[in-house]
């Protein structure tokens, strides 16, 4: 069996970008209560109207020229990731901000807080998987339950549920504009110098496809307040982060 060894050559864990992403979504948009998600979400952003996304995915993931890892490696390359996500502002400019980001894989942690989200290690991130040729199991479509969870120790985090309608589009996906982070490496001596970064991660190449909306719900560790939910949405989406900008320094 061969193997190819992450090329540590610019002494980082984390391999360099940009890194291309396609992933299967369960979403639910719901709205929260604008008093609870304020202590979720740090300065310099600020809630904006309390809209909120929760997601479970399962992500392929390769940096650029890393396409053949998908075959070596393909335990380097796949990963589930469970999201909250509030809508915020920074000064006139509109986002969201993840407040908690469950991945189960390292590689995928250490990138991810490289770049700014609040990325922790799950213990279990798991999600309905429905296959077409399955004789005792509906496809996909009108009727059909959609779940996702994430486990850390005896604590469930997070759960999303999608009874899907019918057939939607990108339309149909709530837009949140840009995707803010912290990027904060505090020091452990004097002789350091510690990070404390605003940042707006660098996506690009959005694009999502078979779309299917329905009715959701959502269940959260954290303290949202009262929910209301909008839509569940379950989709395809692939796009590409370059890494993240600075927007403020603090």
């Amino acid at each position: 069996m061969s193997h190819h060894p992450l090329d540590l050559s610019d002494e980082s864990a984390v391999e360099p970008g940009p890194w291309h992403y396609g992933a299967d979504y369960v979403t639910v948009y719901f709205k929260g209560e604008a008093s609870k998600l304020s202590g979720l979400v740090p300065a310099p952003f600020r809630v904006a109207d309390g809209t909120c996304m929760a997601y479970v995915c399962e992500i392929i993931s390769v940096s650029e020229g890393g396409a053949a890892m998908v075959a070596d490696e393909p335990e380097r390359t796949v990963y589930r990731e469970a999201a909250l996500g509030v809508k915020c502002l920074f000064g006139d400019l509109s986002g969201i901000y993840f407040p908690v980001m469950w991945v189960d894989t390292e590689w995928s942690l250490l990138r991810g807080l490289v770049n700014g989200y609040s990325k922790r290690l799950a213990d279990k991130i798991v999600m309905t998987k429905l296959h077409p040729l399955n004789p005792g199991i509906e496809p996909l479509g009108a009727g059909a339950s959609v779940t996702g969870y994430c486990v850390k120790g005896a604590e469930r985090t997070l759960r999303v549920h999608v009874k899907i309608e019918k057939p939607g589009g990108a339309p149909d996906l709530v837009s949140f504009g840009r995707t803010f982070g912290l990027r904060r490496y505090p020091t452990t001596d004097s002789s350091q110098s510690g990070v404390a970064e605003a940042v707006e991660i660098q996506k690009s190449g959005t694009k999502f496809s078979e779309v299917w909306t329905g009715a959701g719900a959502v269940e959260a560790a954290v303290d949202v307040g009262r929910t209301e939910a909008i839509r569940g949405a379950v989709y395809k989406s692939g796009f590409t982060i370059s890494g993240s900008r600075v927007l403020q320094r603090l």
